[in-house]
């Protein structure tokens, strides 16, 4: 029992600084006595399990520890880049993510991989070495479980944590407190009712959205090479636009299905609760809120288009049941990306376009980019430019489809977005603003706007809705 309780005083101390690493920010906000409180119910869990595999207190110390200390430095890895801590779906996600390796591993420091390494090698040996036939410690360790289980039920309750906001939360629980606390609310979060389709009818020939891989202004970098960059295509796109703006997205640098989940599905941020950091999670019982359910019962063919691994976020599975009638990865498209690159956006049109042109019915088409994605090559500067370049791809892709809408006696809606900022590490940034450009043209006449619009991704939902069906 001695060493029982000393080894988890020992770990409980050892893991105090790790709560102050900058994650949060303004720490003058910290509450220090829930987040010590909360930090002595976490890790005394997290030690209790790793004591319960082995029955040895040191075994189960060194490894929560390590395990702490490791959440919580990865947390402010994905802080720096991302502005934000590492959430309940970034685990939930991570199986995913360890298929797509070029999706993160720019951003993880050699020590971190060193680390990694160690840790996959070390813990097996480890454990073998350290473990005993100990019953009672495993009694404690059980007892220790339960009891941080019966305590995590009450902190929502005792801190009033109805609605998430991790700024407040990080000062109170801790990374993996939050982590914990959020989770749990997460699973007990009710799914919203069904809407009922309305009566309405196609009223476009074509409806088609350009959900564009981290795309913005260039004008968001304080760099003077930006200054010679133009794009022509976006300039006279919102000159001639029914609606254009900032689209205020709330991820920055990841997240692509959050702004994709709000166009998509029209539901805020507070409407989707402790679902809003990974929505694609629970989308499928959302089914109904779907533009493509909607559009598919008023008359449209519906095509979803990503060139790219449909297992991300589970698209193979979602799409087909939110009412998309075809959902197509372009793996039987001939193109040849440079090397560490994907399909270029200005490929991606002509896809597009052969897709429109076949189609007998009104078509809905959403289809999402993955030209700008990252990893850009080299250091910032020279992933600066490689990011500009294929900026200006996607520039010519959204100058390509207007010219061809124009060209047709059709129809349409074309909108044009960006899901969210590019994280380019070592460059500075204008301001900490996340919002990207969106443009909305009607055709064949384009109706211009009177003036800028900045729309969420659940408003700019409702506006592709209210400009392809008409109520019948």
């Amino acid at each position: 029992m001695f060493e029982f309780f000393l080894g988890l005083l020992v770990a409980f101390i050892l893991t105090i600084p790790a709560l102050f690493l900058p994650v949060a920010g303004d720490r003058q906000h910290y509450q220090i006595k829930n987040l010590l409180s909360v930090h002595s119910i976490t890790i005394s869990a997290l030690y209790s399990v790793f004591v319960s595999l082995s029955g040895s207190p040191l075994f189960g110390g060194a490894l929560g520890i390590f395990l702490f200390y490791i959440f919580s430095v990865v947390s402010c890895i994905k802080y720096r880049i991302l502005k934000e801590p590492v959430y309940f779906s970034d685990i939930v996600s991570l199986g995913v993510l360890l298929k797509n390796p070029s999706f993160f591993v720019f951003s993880v420091p050699p020590v971190g991989w060193v680390v990694l390494v160690g840790l996959i090698l070390c813990v097996p040996l480890s454990l073998w070495y350290c473990f005993t036939n100990s019953l009672n410690v495993r009694l404690y360790a059980v007892g220790i479980i339960l009891t941080a289980c019966f305590f995590y039920k009450k902190i929502p309750v005792y801190l009033d944590i109805s609605e998430p906001d991790w700024r407040r939360d990080v000062g109170r629980l801790g990374i993996l407190g939050m982590l914990a606390v959020y989770w749990a609310l997460w699973k007990k979060q009710p799914a919203p009712s069904p809407v009922s389709v309305s009566k309405a009818k196609a009223g476009l020939d074509i409806v088609l959205v350009i959900q564009c891989e981290s795309y913005a202004t260039p004008s968001i970098f304080c760099d003077a090479s930006v200054d010679k960059i133009r794009l022509p295509f976006l300039e006279k796109a919102k000159a001639l636009a029914y609606s254009q703006g900032e689209l205020l997205v709330s991820g920055f640098g990841a997240y692509t299905m959050r702004t994709e989940y709000g166009v998509m599905f029209g539901r805020t941020e507070a409407e989707l609760g402790f679902c809003q950091y990974d929505p694609f999670l629970t989308a499928q019982r959302d089914k109904t809120y779907a533009l493509s359910y909607q559009m598919k019962a008023a008359g449209y063919q519906t095509v979803f288009m990503h060139p790219h691994s449909l297992e991300f976020y589970g698209r193979n599975q979602l799409m087909p049941v939110i009412g998309f009638d075809a959902v197509d990865d372009c793996s039987t498209v001939q193109h040849t990306p440079l090397p560490g690159e994907y399909m270029s956006d200005t490929v991606l049109a002509e896809v597009v376009i052969n897709r429109l042109e076949g189609a007998t019915a009104p078509l809905f088409l959403y289809a999402v980019t993955m030209e700008n994605h990252a990893p850009w090559p080299g250091n910032p500067q020279e992933a600066l430019q490689h990011y500009l370049r294929h900026l200006q791809s996607s520039d010519a892709m959204l100058g390509r489809l207007m010219a061809w809408l124009e060209e047709q006696d059709k129809s349409a809606l074309l909108v044009f977005f960006g899901d969210h900022r590019p994280s380019i590490q070592g460059i500075a940034y204008q301001d900490r603003e996340r919002s990207t450009p969106y443009v909305a043209l009607s055709f064949p006449e384009c109706k211009k706007a009177t003036s800028s619009c900045a729309l969420t991704p659940a408003e700019l939902h409702h506006l592709i809705r209210s400009l392809s069906l008409e109520v019948v």
